[in-house]
């Protein structure tokens, strides 16, 4: 099943509380055509180079899971215009995903940061002076 990550840079200038309500109303005018899951709390970060004169935004993201019988261009072309529309975004980016290869890369992620390092083996001074001693033995052979 393919849905879309519709990613969004708010402008700094709003509230914590402001940008929550935004994002929200922004995710109700959504739900008539479609399922949303918000996946991460909105964060305010540093951009690595400045748009519309601004050096930090607020990032927010969400997933969007559109109706089957929707016509996805018409429907695209809506909530572009939508985001256009709105003053206070600075940047958009719908990006289509495909679910098994999402929920893949999540499993990976959550694999990798779950195993704990592996410390190197540390060979006693027993055994030590047990491989020095072959090596000894070997080069007095040759």
């Amino acid at each position: 099943m393919q849905f879309y990550e519709i990613n969004i840079l708010i402008s700094p200038e709003l509230t914590q509380e402001e940008v929550s309500s935004f994002v929200a109303a922004m995710e109700n005018q959504l739900q008539d055509s479609g399922k949303i899951l918000s996946e991460t709390k909105t964060e305010r970060k540093r951009l690595a180079y400045p748009i519309k004169d601004e050096e930090e935004a607020w990032f927010s993201f969400f997933s969007f899971f559109p109706k089957e019988n929707e016509n996805l261009k018409e429907l695209f072309d809506l909530i572009e215009k939508k985001l256009k529309e709105e003053k206070k975004i600075l940047r958009y980016f719908i990006v289509k995903r495909d679910e098994r290869k999402a929920e893949a890369r999540k499993e990976t992620r959550h694999r990798k940061e779950k195993e704990p390092e592996k410390e190197p083996a540390r060979m006693t001074e027993v055994e030590l002076k047990e491989v020095e001693e072959k090596i000894n033995e070997l080069l007095e052979e040759n």
